[in-house]
C-alpha cells in the first residue's frame, strides 16, 4: 500500500513538473502594427460599445461621424473593412481636456491556444475644468490577418 501511494505521489509531481516545464508563464508577444484614424468624433445619438472591435462600414457609421477640417491633413482616415477591422476607445464624456494616445497593440495566444489581441493607450486630462464637454475618442485600423477570439483595451499610464 506504501509503494502505491509512493508511486501516485511520483507521477503526480513528475505531471506538475512536465506541466510547468511546457506552459510558458509569460506568454510570447508580438506587435502589430495599425494606423491611427484621425478626424472622427463619437455620434451623440449612439451607445458606448461594449466590445471595441468594429467590424463593418455600417457598423462604424452608427458610431462614429466624420470631423473634417480644412487642408489634406483634415480629411478623415479612410478604413477598408474588406481588409480591416478598427478597435474603438471610447471614453465618457467629460469637461476636462482630455487626450488619448496609442502606446502599443500586440497579439499573443493564451494557454489554450486562442489568439489574444491587445491595444495600450494612455489617457492625459487636464485638471482645468472647460467650458463645453467633449468626448474622447481613439481609433486604430488593423489588418485583418491579425483577428483574434478576445479583443482588450489597457490603459497604461504614461512614463
Amino acid at each position: 500500500m506504501k509503494s502505491r501511494s509512493i508511486f501516485f505521489s511520483f507521477m503526480l509531481l513528475s505531471f506538475l513538473l512536465v506541466t510547468l516545464v511546457a506552459c510558458d508563464p509569460k506568454p510570447k508577444e508580438t506587435n502589430v502594427p495599425y494606423t491611427e484614424l484621425k478626424n472622427y468624433f463619437f455620434r451623440n445619438d449612439a451607445k458606448i460599445p461594449t466590445n471595441p472591435k468594429i467590424d463593418s462600414q455600417e457598423q462604424f457609421d452608427s458610431l462614429f461621424g466624420m470631423a473634417t477640417v480644412m487642408g489634406v491633413e483634415g480629411q478623415p482616415t479612410a478604413v477598408d473593412f474588406e481588409r480591416q477591422f478598427v478597435v474603438a476607445v471610447v471614453l465618457p464624456v467629460t469637461n476636462q481636456q482630455t487626450e488619448l494616445s496609442c502606446k502599443r497593440l500586440y497579439t499573443y495566444k493564451d494557454l489554450l491556444g486562442y489568439a489574444n489581441l491587445v491595444f495600450e493607450y494612455s489617457v492625459d486630462r487636464d485638471s482645468d475644468t472647460l467650458s463645453y464637454t467633449m468626448q474622447p475618442v481613439l481609433l486604430i485600423a488593423v489588418d485583418r490577418q491579425y483577428d483574434a477570439e478576445c479583443i482588450s483595451l489597457s490603459e497604461v499610464m504614461d512614463e
